[in-house]
C-alpha cells in the first residue's frame, strides 16, 4: 500500500493478457476445459466471499449501518475498518483470474465492457479508498457485494459441473436481480451514512462513489434487459 506501483503492474499485466497476449496465444489452440481447476477456484472464491461477508457483518452488528459517531478516530475501530477493506481489496485482485480463465477457455464473448470495467475499477478504487479515504460508510457495500459473490461463484461452480447440473440452474436471472438490488441499496445506504456521519469523506470522493454505483446500476440494467427481456422475432 506504500505506492500504487504493485497494483498498477498487476492491472497492466492483466489488461495486456486479456486484450492482446491471451487472444493471440489462444488463436490457433483448442480451448482449455479446466474442469477441476474451475471447481476449486469457484469454491475458494465462495469461501473468501463468505469470510468477507462475515467480517463486514460483524462490524455492522457492532457499529450499525449508518453510525453518527466517527469510527476512524478510534484506533480499534479504525484498524477493524481498514483490515476489512484491505482483505476486500486482495479479493478483488484474485478475481482478476475470472477473465484469464475466460480467455483460456475461448469464451471471449463474455469479456464485455461491463466485465472489464468492473474488474479494473474495483481494484483501482479499493486501493485508493484504503490509501486515502478509508471510511466505515463503505462497510455495508462490502457486505452486500460479498453476499452477491457467494451466490455468483456458487452458480459458476455448479455450472462448471456440466449439462447434467446446468439444466437445473434456472436462477441466473435472479442473480442479476440481486446485483441490481445491491446497487440501489448501496446508493441509499452510502448517501445516508455520509449525511449523518460526524466525519464524512470529502465531497469529491462521495460523488465518485455514488456516480460509480449509479453507472454500475445502469450497466447491469442494460445487461438485464438485453439478456432477459423477451423479444418477438
Amino acid at each position: 500500500m506504500e505506492s500504487p506501483g504493485s497494483m498498477l503492474v498487476i492491472l497492466t499485466a492483466y489488461l495486456a493478457f486479456v486484450l492482446r497476449v491471451g487472444p493471440a496465444f489462444m488463436r490457433k489452440r483448442q480451448p482449455y476445459k479446466f474442469t477441476t481447476t474451475m471447481l476449486v477456484y469457484n469454491a475458494v472464491q465462495v469461501a473468501i466471499s463468505a469470510y468477507l461477508a462475515h467480517m463486514f457483518f460483524k462490524n455492522i452488528h457492532e457499529y450499525g449501518v449508518t453510525p453518527k459517531k466517527c469510527l476512524m478516530t478510534n484506533d480499534y475501530s479504525r484498524k477493524e475498518v481498514i483490515t476489512s477493506l484491505w482483505m476486500y481489496f486482495i479479493a478483488k485482485i484474485t478475481e482478476l483470474a475470472d477473465t484469464v480463465f475466460i480467455i483460456l477457455r475461448k469464451k471471449d464473448r463474455q469479456v464485455t465492457f461491463l466485465h472489464m470495467y468492473h474488474h479494473t475499477i474495483m481494484v483501482i478504487a479499493t486501493w485508493g479508498i484504503i490509501k486515502y479515504w478509508p471510511t466505515y460508510a463503505l462497510t455495508f457495500a462490502g457486505f452486500v457485494n460479498s453476499l452477491v459473490h457467494v451466490v455468483m461463484y456458487t452458480y459458476y461452480g455448479l455450472a462448471g459441473l456440466g449439462p447434467n447440473v446446468t439444466k437445473y440452474l434456472t436462477w441466473k436471472k435472479y442473480l442479476t436481480t440481486f446485483q441490481l438490488v445491491q446497487f440501489v441499496s448501496v446508493i441509499i445506504q452510502y448517501s445516508t451514512a455520509v449525511f449523518v456521519s460526524d466525519c464524512p469523506p470529502q465531497k469529491s470522493f462521495n460523488i465518485f462513489i455514488v456516480c460509480n454505483a449509479v453507472f454500475f446500476l445502469l450497466l447491469f440494467c442494460h445487461f438485464y434487459m438485453k439478456t432477459y427481456s423477451k423479444k418477438k422475432e
